[in-house]
């Protein structure tokens, strides 16, 4: 039987590691690691929420965590009102390029973004080699603060996860995104402007990338040129994990921003655990392969 790890699977999963940490992780359930996993887990879903703008379409863009990083350092180093408008732009700019050359070009998105991700993470280091500046007093505010007894950082996530799961599910705009991915031929016999859409998902994850760059900078306190480095693969793992197909097609905002914040609650329990990083690495492997391997098409059979 297959196992869908749409919107109550991946709750069942969510739940069932909450418990399981709770019994056996020290410390796990505490307000105090509660709200760390949740600040941890914002700048992943916003990045999980933005792939998924690009995996339903049928692509793939692994140029996001060089791009968190340009915008890291871009904002330490203009500490001033400005960094919010740094970070939309560059986010902006980056996904307009892409989503153009992936048009044009007719590069597969895989190879086109490797290059995208070593072109920016070039940047980055023309701009600095060691960590610069500092984030404005409200990102530190937003990224490690509390309002009300709860993470600042929760109902703005929340609300972006809002916004995305609206676009993809009850606008045109999500309609012929899915159209798009699903076939991109049919959806352009169908009179869908499949290049718009495909230019407008990559955007779409740019900006949510520079979101995302920003509070991470709030988070870590100074402008790290690697801040973003792995974090694109991270993304993929958790849309993955949310069920969406590599295929395109169809995809859900709000499991893939849950199976991100599972992720985080993983790597939180094995921190606590006092795993080591290689080996955290391996269970996102294994989460990843056993999540593919449950989802793969029945076979059928022959006569």
């Amino acid at each position: 039987m297959r196992v869908h790890l749409h919107n109550h699977g991946i709750l069942l999963i969510l739940a069932l590691i909450v418990v399981a940490a709770s019994l056996g992780v020290p410390g796990f359930f505490n307000a105090d690691n509660i709200a760390n996993v949740v600040r941890q887990s914002s700048v992943l879903v916003l990045l999980a929420l933005g792939q998924t703008f690009v995996v339903v379409a049928g692509m793939i863009d692994l140029s996001v965590g060089s791009l968190v990083s340009l915008v890291v350092v871009l904002a330490a180093s203009n500490a001033g009102s400005e960094v919010l408008s740094i970070a939309l732009g560059v986010g902006l700019a980056s996904g307009l390029v892409t989503g153009l050359l992936v048009n044009f070009l007719k590069i597969n998105s895989l190879v086109l973004t490797l290059g995208m991700m070593t072109i920016i993470n070039g940047m980055v280091f023309v701009y600095t080699e060691q960590s610069i500046g500092a984030p404005a007093p409200w990102l530190v505010s937003l990224a490690n603060g509390n309002i009300a007894g709860i993470p600042a950082v929760l109902p703005l996530v929340v609300a972006v996860a809002g916004v995305c799961h609206g676009l993809l599910q009850h606008t045109r705009f999500g309609l012929h995104l899915q159209a798009t991915g699903g076939s991109d031929e049919n959806a352009r016999h169908a009179g869908i402007r499949t290049n718009r859409i495909i230019v407008l998902s990559f955007i779409a994850n740019g900006l949510l990338a520079g979101v995302a760059g920003l509070i991470l900078l709030g988070r870590i306190g100074t402008g790290y040129p690697n801040a973003g480095s792995g974090l694109e693969l991270d993304a993929i793992v958790a849309v993955v994990l949310g069920g969406t197909s590599l295929r395109g097609g169809r995809g859900s905002m709000i499991t893939s921003a849950l199976a991100a914040v599972v992720l985080s609650l993983v790597s939180n329990i094995l921190n606590l655990l006092e795993i080591s990083a290689f080996v955290q690495m391996t269970a996102k492997g294994l989460i990843v392969l056993s999540v593919v391997l449950l989802n793969q098409p029945p076979k059928r059979a022959f006569a």
